[in-house]
């Protein structure tokens, strides 16, 4: 019997970007497979090994994504995803275990969760699903079925067209990057297995893929397992230049609705260190989630979006109409404090963000994502444990000084500030 994701938590005790795309970015191959021991080791997989732990998580990074869809054709690569994983659902449903999946504007991840006796099983029928089974036709058509029903309950919430200007104000108007990775009604009704088959065989391609196996597993036995995953992967140069743009702007967009969504976007220079970023956008957040919550505010989140011109602090919240003007002005002020670090604030904020970092990556399938994404960004995975107490305050403050002027979107009635 299949452990469904709910029950898998309790059975467990505890329990997610970048891209790869030639068009934006020179990439060089990660480095060619390497014999050792007797078995060639992938550069674009990574073995995160943990000898006490019962299960086992491996990700996969396809690099293709929303941006890649067929002209004409918008939401192939989330059609494509879902089938696969939908099949390879199926094809599990009696072993422990789970699959994640995520399709972004610039790649596609699967995650497998299993438990240490059948990953290895699990794994070979997602890999056949990726790489060499034919799709399957009653799998298409129950994927189908199931997104024309989520498209019908979704249609026209506003948050969605908040979602597409946001992107749109990132990389600008008619950029492929804004394609929507949630797909479109249009192709998932109309398109068949020929489109399906030919862009599969010509974005998923195993050996240019990254994977990341986190668990108790031998860095040998992983390597076995997934080869050829990896063997010519390339990774990202993220070269030295200025953020994505340096003149801010603000855009409203007036709606009758009863929310008011603003968005407020910090470009940082390409170069800078993802760590310190992930730091930031931890202490801004922090600072937007105070305690006692505001009473004007629904929701406040910050993420880093990796877009084709660089990467960007993107600060959200949803908010009463007649609170925005003030919580614009919140999301600023917050940003300017955090270059104005008294030293024992820091540290007690560093460890702060390094217990959240370390409580996160407790599960096994959130360390498999970050690394893969890490090797597909740096070329490398990142130690979290060790970089974290590298960052200092000054750091920190130059980190804040070197962001571009802000670009602001709100949308809902613009009122007036009470």
């Amino acid at each position: 019997m299949r452990i469904r994701a709910h029950a898998f938590k309790r059975w467990r005790g505890s329990l997610v970007g970048a891209m790869l795309t030639a068009w934006t970015l020179a990439l060089p191959i990660l480095g060619a497979a390497q014999p050792v021991d007797g078995y060639v080791r992938a550069r674009g997989v990574h073995v995160a090994q943990r000898p006490g732990a019962t299960l086992v998580a491996v990700t996969v990074v396809i690099p293709v994504g929303s941006l890649h869809d067929p002209e004409g054709a918008p939401g192939t690569a989330r059609f494509l995803a879902e089938i696969i994983a939908h099949s390879v659902r199926r094809r599990t449903d009696a072993d422990p275990s789970r699959l994640d999946l995520r399709v972004e504007r610039g790649w596609t991840a699967f995650t497998l969760l299993s438990t240490g006796d059948a990953w290895t099983r699990s794994w070979v029928a997602l890999e056949s699903a990726m790489f060499r089974r034919p799709l399957e036709d009653v799998a298409r058509e129950e994927v189908r079925t199931r997104l024309l029903a989520r498209f019908a309950f979704e249609e026209g919430i506003p948050a969605h067209e908040f979602q597409r200007e946001l992107h749109r104000i990132l990389v600008g108007t008619g950029h492929p990057w804004n394609r929507d990775p949630r797909a479109m009604r249009s192709t998932i009704d109309a398109v068949d297995s020929s489109v399906l088959e030919e862009f599969r065989a010509r974005h998923y391609v195993a050996e240019l893929a990254v994977a990341a196996v986190v668990g108790p597993v031998a860095e040998q036995a992983a390597h076995e397992a997934l080869f050829p995953v990896g063997q010519d992967a390339r990774g990202a140069i993220v070269p030295g230049g200025d953020p994505a743009w340096t003149e801010g702007d603000r855009l409203v967009l007036e709606r009758e609705v009863t929310n008011a969504w603003i968005g407020v976007f910090f470009p940082s220079p390409l170069d800078q260190r993802r760590t310190l970023l992930e730091f930031l956008a931890f202490q801004l957040q922090d600072e937007l989630n105070s305690l006692p919550p505001d009473p004007g505010l629904y929701s406040a989140t910050v993420h880093i979006e990796d877009t084709p011109r660089g990467p960007v602090l993107v600060a959200q919240a949803a908010v009463v109409p007649e609170a925005s003007g003030r919580w614009e002005e919140r999301i600023l002020r917050a940003m300017e404090r955090l270059g104005e670090n008294d030293d024992a604030l820091f540290r007690w904020r560093r460890r702060r963000f390094r217990s959240a970092s370390l409580l996160r990556e407790a599960e096994p399938e959130a360390t498999a994502l970050r690394m893969a994404l890490d090797l597909v960004r740096e070329g490398r995975a990142r130690s979290l444990p060790k970089e974290i107490p590298e960052i200092d305050a000054y750091e920190l403050t130059d980190a804040v000084g070197s962001l571009a002027n802000p670009r602001i979107l709100l949308m809902g009635p613009d009122l007036p500030t009470p």
